[in-house]
């Protein structure tokens, strides 16, 4: 439930289309409806445990007609085909909880004109309970990249080259965190795109981008009256193809790594974690 947020992100990695002089735009579906197929595997170490979790699913996109003059883009996203099990230590469960997602569906608006992100609300109480759960400071957060833009998800509608390389850098006050009743720090990220290679494969132009999603969150946190001094570093890489031609993303695939440490401010005794995640996805018209 809480990769929500990360597939959203994805998914607006999902369109581009080309330009004329040998350059081209990298611009967010907003018309033709389609789905994609997803998998991850999360992994989590702490302390003397191992917890580890399959994902398997499929979300449908699709955008409602446009009326006259609206300057709003609106899209329904809806979850189905989900599959999930947990394993801690050799015991393998379903993960009900996940698996929960099941049958949510989402109306999220847009500005038209810069593809800021307005609102997202869920179609029915379930998908208003899962969205509430991914808020806020939820695993997701650890994923995201320029995902509150639909139309420029690479952070403008610039002209790129083949061989080109950019970078979209932010710092910003953090005010929660998943692992903390409170949270006071701040969060750091630099995602750096490079356009490597352009191929032709059967009449269509498929475009390769590689992705690295650095971020750095430091700050204090507290659970049941206990202070902790964190930091939290997650790096995330991707390699994506981008069929120019139809406008699909044929395969994305990324893996991250999150490291972890924190410093009890009582007795200064220091814990570690790490997690990691291997996903990939594709993308098909309905």
């Amino acid at each position: 439930m809480t990769q929500i947020k990360f597939w959203f992100f994805i998914s607006t990695l999902s369109i581009a289309f080309s330009n004329d002089g040998g350059g081209y735009r990298f611009i967010g579906n907003s018309t033709q409806e389609y789905y994609q197929d997803l998998e991850s595997v999360f992994e989590m170490n702490i302390g003397p445990w191992d917890l580890l979790t399959n994902f398997s699913g499929r979300q449908t996109f699709e955008f409602m007609a446009p009326k006259e003059k609206q300057d709003e883009i609106i899209c329904k996203v809806e979850w189905s085909k989900v599959i999930a099990t947990s394993r801690v230590g050799d015991k393998v469960t379903p993960n009900h909880e996940a698996q929960k997602q099941n049958g949510t569906s989402f109306t999220m608006k847009y500005d038209s004109i810069t593809g800021e992100i307005i609102s997202v609300v869920g179609n029915d109480e379930t998908s208003t309970q899962m969205l509430e759960m991914t808020e806020d400071g939820g695993i997701g957060d650890l994923f995201k990249g320029d995902d509150q833009n639909l139309l420029y998800p690479f952070g403008s509608d610039s002209i790129r080259y083949v061989g080109d390389v950019w970078a979209i850098e932010r710092e910003a006050e953090k005010g929660n965190n998943w692992m903390f009743e409170e949270f006071e720090g701040t969060e750091k990220t630099k995602i750096t795109y490079k356009f490597n290679k352009l191929k032709e494969k059967k009449g269509n132009k498929i475009a390769y981008i590689k992705l690295e999603n650095i971020t750095e969150i430091s700050g204090v946190g507290s659970n049941r009256g206990k202070s902790v001094d964190m930091t939290i570093t997650t790096v995330v890489d991707g390699k994506i193809k981008f069929n120019l031609t139809t406008g699909l993303t044929e395969s994305c695939k990324m893996s991250m790594s999150i490291a972890g440490s924190g410093r009890d401010l009582e007795d200064d005794d220091i814990k570690e974690f790490s997690m990691g995640l291997n996903a990939k996805v594709k993308q098909k018209f309905k």
